[in-house]
């Protein structure tokens, strides 16, 4: 079974489920898993993992810690990812950190929302900050020598 964006997946995106919790199961106990998971079903406890699609009818009590996170469920717990994406249907009761968040209109979110930061390569930044704090080093040193 494939889910696919319009024109294919994405190169950063897996583009196959590689597991199902179906609505009749129920879950207790921590997940981890690697890969795209669709959740139809209850689960009690922590998901761990790289991708993961929550279906209107899936339910997680614990915390949610994934790279990418489509929710359409509700979520009893706190829910930290790069890129999040909920919709209408979808209910977060708990804090929310995303580098990337989407939410569509009429979505419940409850609780803290922290947009985290996309971290810069080392020594990346604004060339005005590199150049101000290289300037007084490079000056104060010929001063020093002379």
């Amino acid at each position: 079974m494939a889910f696919w964006k319009k024109g294919g997946a994405h190169k950063d995106e897996p583009g196959m489920v590689t597991g199902i919790i179906g609505q009749e199961m129920q879950l207790d106990g921590n997940i981890s898993f690697k890969g795209k998971l669709r959740l139809d079903g209850r689960v009690q406890g922590n998901i761990r993992g790289d991708y993961l699609i929550m279906g209107e009818k899936g339910l997680v009590v614990g915390d949610v810690l994934v790279n990418t996170f489509i929710c359409a469920g509700r979520v009893e717990g706190n829910v930290s990812v790069k890129k999040f994406q909920i919709s209408a249907s979808g209910v977060i009761n708990g804090k929310v950190e995303a580098s990337d968040l989407e939410v569509e209109s009429g979505a419940c979110l409850s609780g803290e929302i922290k947009s985290r930061n996309k971290e810069l390569p080392s020594g990346q930044g604004s060339s005005a900050t590199v150049e101000d704090e290289q300037e007084p080093a490079d000056k104060a040193e010929p001063a020093a020598a002379a």
